[in-house]
């Protein structure tokens, strides 16, 4: 319907904005980029930018949440305790759908990263605490953050060595590495 914020026109002027600011975020940092810039960019006029979006910090906070509803919509969908691999693959999936988006995040907005791996944690820990049976709860949480940093430190190098692996590859290597916890030796051994 015309007119409505969320029709294809609209979301699709939304994608242009986002996508003319994250190029702008290989060169500037958030706090140089103007509005300006960001229409030139795109191709756009300055009115249309402001339909969308109060300012530049407010378009990339934006693109923040959609990236973070979409990730937790994820782990929402695969909560029982042998869906780590579905998890995983589902969440890979959109990091490589926004790759650019989600590569600012885990490389320069620290803030929203933290925030981002709490909020995950707290997520996956009230579903699957169950299920974790001879460890106690403080472990349990140094557990959490150890895989959760592990895991963002996998796709931070994912995403700067050109996302070659699939999301199914790289989640059954993770999933591999949890369920199976192969030595440090085994793997020298297989180099």
């Amino acid at each position: 319907m015309v007119g409505t914020k969320n029709n294809r026109r609209a979301q699709m002027t939304e994608r242009l904005i986002q996508d003319s600011l994250i190029e702008l975020l290989q060169q500037q940092s958030i706090d140089e980029i103007t509005v300006t810039a960001i229409c030139k960019a795109a191709d756009i006029n300055r009115g249309t930018f402001y339909a969308h979006y109060e300012d530049v910090k407010d378009c990339m906070q934006r693109m923040e949440q959609d990236a973070t509803k979409e990730l937790l919509a994820v782990i929402d969908e695969h909560l029982n305790p042998d869906s780590l691999q579905a998890i995983l693959t589902g969440i890979f999936e959109v990091v490589k759908k926004r790759h650019a988006v989600t590569s600012f995040i885990l490389t320069t907005d620290q803030d929203f990263l933290m925030s981002f791996i709490a909020t995950t944690k707290r997520e996956i820990f009230a579903h699957n605490q169950a299920q974790i049976v001879g460890i106690h709860d403080r472990e349990k949480e140094y557990m959490f953050e150890y895989y959760l940093n592990g895991i963002v430190g996998v796709v931070r190098y994912w995403l700067k060595t050109g996302l070659h692996e699939s999301p199914e590859q790289l989640a059954s290597f993770i999933n591999d590495w949890w369920y199976r916890g192969k030595p440090l030796k085994d793997l020298a051994d297989q180099s």
